[in-house]
């Protein structure tokens, strides 16, 4: 009877733990075992056995259950695509406070939501879509600010691109995409930037060989055409191309040095009013002409960029990094030049605990660059600024990381207008 009834619990315990192998955990399941064992329900061996059959069954269970997904998504029209189809995006909320001298401070409270995935029909062709919270006729900016009697946020396309890579070294970019060239600051693109239009950048994927075993050196180079804005009662509608070449080479001890120069051609903004370029009536920064309800731009922008970056792996346990970053206008008579120089400590990784802390000197010059696509956040946008920034990033999971930054900058000509920025960020990836 003891024996019959030991077989019968042996049999139920099996049906019950086979029954739900992959919800119930397995410490649940050594609880259970263990208290059979000790009514003398089960014994040791057959208590053994039980855990022995739902290990099995559960990997089997997620073996089948890999393979229905794998047969479904087969079925679905196009379902191939979901297979290589990855999702991704990030909540940021941020404290911004801005100390601003004539004008009254601001003291606002901001989120940054974005989503999108990338997809690839097939090996050498990739698809990607972004959204973004932000606001229309602000494309340096996907900050929402807390206001409104909580009404409704926007979110626009950020992104929409598609990108053809038929070798390793060459890509070909269409549409609303990140941007293609390599930046080592934000001294000519603001970071949340996506320009329209179309890239080709090419890269090569091992080191030169004459250079492999001392200097191992990468070339790449950058070529793109965007449109800027379409008047539809003006042929030379406002457009930028850009063309960028560089190097990463290896250095002894592990230190790498990255360097590239770029040329920018941002025509048909010259005599155009603000208005119509950049749906703010603001020149950000630039200098302009004409009636003060209507400005228009002064000058076209053909921007030298030379830029360099050294990496240094270790020094006291700590990767640094020292950026510099010179920009000429040579189409402005005055006030065309730009420089930026600094240095980033640490690397904020999956490990909480990880840290970066960063410093530089900027002075962007009114005409430098087109003050539009500029940082967004550093003297509160376009050119015309000088000053400081000081920045902390702390990471404290796998997925979240937390961040302060502080900026201090002076308008170069003008007003003298001051601007200190102090924003305080907690970021969470998903």
């Amino acid at each position: 009877m003891k024996n019959m009834r030991g077989r019968m619990a042996l049999w139920m315990a099996g049906v019950f733990f086979v029954s739900y192998a992959v919800p119930v955990q397995a410490s649940e399941m050594d609880i259970l075992l263990r208290k059979l064992v000790e009514k003398k329900v089960l014994t040791e061996q057959e208590a053994q056995e039980v855990r022995g059959e739902v290990e099995q069954e559960v990997a089997r269970s997620a073996k089948f259950e890999k393979e229905d997904v794998k047969e479904t998504v087969k079925k679905i029209p196009g379902g191939t695509w979901l297979e290589k189809t990855k999702w991704a995006g990030d909540l940021r909320l941020r404290h911004e406070s801005q100390l601003r001298e004539p004008a009254a401070d601001r003291h606002r409270e901001r989120f940054r939501l974005r989503f999108g995935f990338t997809t690839k029909p097939w090996d050498q062709m990739e698809v990607g879509v972004r959204l973004a919270t932000g606001a229309s006729g602000d494309p340096v900016s996907t900050n929402q600010s807390f206001t409104g009697t909580f009404d409704k946020k926007a979110v626009f396309i950020d992104r929409a691109y598609a990108k053809y890579t038929p070798w390793p070294w060459f890509n070909l970019v269409g549409g609303k995409m990140e941007i293609p060239f390599d930046t080592a600051t934000e001294i000519f693109w603001d970071g949340d930037l996506t320009p329209e239009g179309v890239a080709v950048q090419f890269k090569t994927p091992e080191p030169l060989p004459f250079f492999k075993e001392t200097f191992p050196t990468k070339l790449f180079a950058n070529v793109g055409a965007f449109q800027i804005s379409e008047l539809s009662d003006d042929a030379g509608d406002p457009a930028m191309f850009g063309f960028q070449v560089g190097k990463e080479t290896g250095l002894p001890r592990g230190l790498v040095w990255t360097s590239s120069i770029g040329y920018y051609d941002i025509t048909a903004v010259r005599g155009k009013r603000t208005s119509d370029i950049t749906q703010v009536s603001a020149p950000s920064g630039n200098s302009t002409d004409g009636p003060v309800a209507a400005p228009v731009y002064r000058y076209d922008f053909n921007p030298l960029d030379i830029q360099g970056k050294l990496l240094i792996p270790d020094i006291l346990g700590q990767q640094v990094v020292l950026i510099g970053d010179f920009v000429h206008n040579p189409v402005a008579e005055d006030d065309n030049g730009a420089w930026q120089a600094g240095i980033k400590v640490g690397k904020v990784t999956e490990k909480m605990g990880s840290w970066e802390s960063s410093y530089y000197y900027k002075r962007v010059e009114p005409d430098a660059i087109f003050g539009a696509i500029t940082d967004s956040d550093f003297g509160a946008g376009g050119s015309n600024h000088h000053g400081h920034r000081v920045g902390l990033r702390v990471g404290l999971s796998k997925w979240t990381e937390a961040g302060i930054t502080y900026y201090r900058t002076d308008e170069i000509e003008g007003a003298q207008n001051k601007v200190d920025t102090l924003q305080v960020d907690a970021s969470v990836k998903y």
